[in-house]
Parts: C-alpha cells; sequence; structure tokens
C-alpha cells in the first residue's frame, strides 16, 4: 500500500481559529450567563462540540490523502464530501495544470483535484505520486 497525506495549512489555519473562537465564547458565555436556565446549557454544550470539530479539523476530513491498495487508487480530498475508490485499470488519463489534476476515466467521467491552495512541492507531490502508481 502506497500513500500520500497532504495537509492544507490555509485551511487548517482557520478551522483551527474558528476552533479557538468557540473555546472563548464558551469561557465567556459561562463567566456571564444564567447557570439555571436551559439556554445556557444548549449555548455551551453546542460551542464546545463545534469548537472541537472546528480543532480537529472536521475529524480528519481536511487531511488529502491518496491511496493505492491492490489495484485500487482511494482519493480522499478536502473538496469531496465522501472517499472516491477508482480502479486503476479503468484510468484513461491524468492531466495536471496549476490550479487542478483531473483524472479521466475510461467513461468519460472526470474527477477534478484543486490543487491551488497547495504549495508547490505539494502540487508536484501529487503528480508523482499518480505518475508513479498509475503509470500515466
Amino acid at each position: 500500500m502506497k500513500q500520500l497525506v497532504l495537509r492544507n495549512t490555509i485551511y487548517e489555519r482557520i478551522y483551527r481559529s474558528l476552533g479557538v473562537v468557540c473555546i472563548v465564547m464558551v469561557i465567556v458565555i459561562i463567566l456571564t450567563g444564567d447557570k439555571s436556565e436551559w439556554p445556557f446549557w444548549v449555548q455551551i454544550i453546542s460551542l464546545l462540540l463545534l469548537g472541537l470539530v472546528f480543532l480537529s479539523l472536521d475529524f480528519g476530513t481536511l487531511v488529502n490523502r491518496l491511496t493505492v491498495d491492490k489495484g485500487e487508487l482511494t482519493v480522499r480530498w478536502y473538496t469531496k464530501p465522501a472517499r472516491i475508490i477508482i480502479p486503476i485499470h479503468e484510468i484513461d488519463e491524468i492531466l495536471a495544470d496549476e490550479n487542478f489534476v483531473r483524472i479521466i476515466l475510461k467513461n468519460g467521467r472526470t474527477i477534478r483535484l484543486p490543487t491551488g491552495m497547495l504549495e508547490f512541492n505539494e502540487k508536484r507531490a501529487v503528480r508523482k505520486f499518480l505518475k508513479e502508481t498509475t503509470g500515466f
């Protein structure tokens, strides 16, 4: 199994700062709120959960991950809501430019991976990984 893991540092900073803001809001609400009313506890619990989601980078879904195992390419990208599993023999070609890596399948379907927000060496690593593992 080969795997390439990339972290989008810009999104990571944004999400982590939003998590810190939520935790600070929890502290402010605790200090200024009325603990005997139920909306106080709803706010505390919801902001704590939201802060945890932001601090954990949406439980790891903002981490870009390309994995090749047993003839299948698994794509977990920060813009995709779920994993995409592509059999390598179904790939027709792979195109890359400054903003996207396009994986074109034999049935005509195109999978776009946005790389515009990644650093130059990370873009090159994606292209190199796909070239080595798929042969395109």
